[in-house]
């Protein structure tokens, strides 16, 4: 038995540059972990299947999910006469912007590479990573990065300061599609260098945002809620909609969330740049 853990993920800058010929969108994205996580638990058996079990009811376990998609594609790399089972206890939520699919997905890569005595390197994960998400690459590294390309292209970074938030969950499904498909390109977009520390906090932004909130305006008011309390800079997260507010302390953090008066059916998760 082999238990792991899926971080979710926060997009601290997201520019997207344009339209590629092969149909996806060609981003500039800051990408940080957070310690917010769901938790996979891996068991070889002597049948050569896979078996995915969730706690979480209304999720898939047959091909369309992405971790069973990984689990396929890592064992018709390597043959084996095994299988596994994986159960999957899920708390990331589902269609947010935090990357907890991308997540899972990586994490199946790596674990069963590990729990198969590492026969896969890091490059050909790597390429199995980019075919199953834009955001998968980006997990395999374990690193905050900048992830360029549709999410292909990762480039592990030193932050130099890691940041705790609060994140705010409206109960909302965003499509991925729908957001990315009505954006429309309005600046040329050429910055590269990301900044350091505190000062990382001026460049924060998501080219995403404007059209998430007309079609979602919980997205706004989660983005003023946590001003309210305090959060230096509030930015959506990837495609959305969960929205995350910036805290340069621990104490600061804490207390906002005491103070957040979230409407009952929303989540609210503290949390640390990892």
């Amino acid at each position: 038995m082999l238990k792991s853990y899926a971080p979710a993920k926060i997009n601290l800058i997201l520019r997207v540059l344009g339209k590629r010929e092969d149909g996806y969108h060609e981003i500039f994205s800051l990408m940080q972990r957070v310690s917010l996580f769901d938790t996979l638990h891996f068991r070889p058996i002597s049948v050569p299947r896979i078996e995915l079990k969730t706690n979480c009811p209304f999720l898939p376990t047959d091909k369309s999910n992405l971790i069973y998609r990984a689990a396929s594609l890592f064992f018709k790399e390597v043959c084996s006469d095994s299988g596994i089972s994986i159960y999957l206890i899920k708390r990331i939520p589902i269609s947010s912007g935090l990357g907890g699919g991308s997540s899972d997905a990586a994490t199946t890569l790596l674990s069963l590479n590990r729990l198969f005595g590492d026969c896969l390197s890091k490059k050909r994960l790597l390429e199995m990573a980019v075919s199953l998400g834009s955001d998968v690459p980006f997990f395999i590294f374990k690193s905050t990065a900048i992830v360029t390309g549709r999410g292909e292209n990762v480039t592990p970074i030193d932050l130099d300061s890691h940041f705790w938030y609060i994140i705010l969950c409206p109960p909302i499904r965003v499509s991925t599609a729908k957001i990315y498909s009505s954006w429309k390109l309005t600046k040329i977009r050429n910055e590269t260098k990301i900044p350091k520390g505190k000062e990382i906090l001026r460049c924060l932004e998501n080219d995403l945002e404007d059209f998430a909130i007309r079609c979602f305006p919980e997205i706004s008011l989660a983005k003023e809620m946590l001003k309210e309390v305090g959060a230096v800079k509030a930015l959506m997260t990837g495609s959305g909609g969960a929205v995350f507010g910036v805290f340069l302390k621990k104490r600061d953090a804490k207390l906002a969330k005491e103070r957040i008066k979230a409407p009952k059916a929303w989540k609210t998760f503290l949390v640390k740049g990892i």
